[in-house]
């Protein structure tokens, strides 16, 4: 599994486990990010990473995108 903040650019990926605090999981849940969704790496520039799931993008820091392991769709 790869962490989100070392995926590679425009592959899509399957979220296979979200890692952190309860608080963390339960607000990524409710935006899209759950186990099993397609999630797809835009753009990053070390420090903030856009993320499309569902048609919808969404911005997350480096800390946030290192606990949302993937592995890559086939």
């Amino acid at each position: 599994m790869t962490p989100l903040a070392f995926a590679q650019h425009d592959k899509l990926f399957v979220i296979k486990e979200i890692k952190g605090r309860d608080k963390d999981k339960s607000r990524l849940t409710e935006q899209g990010f759950c186990i099993g969704n397609k999630i797809s790496l835009l753009k990053d520039d070390a420090r903030n990473y856009i993320v499309k799931i569902n048609e919808t993008k969404y911005v997350l820091s480096f800390g946030l995108a290192n606990k949302i392991l993937l592995e890559e769709c086939k």
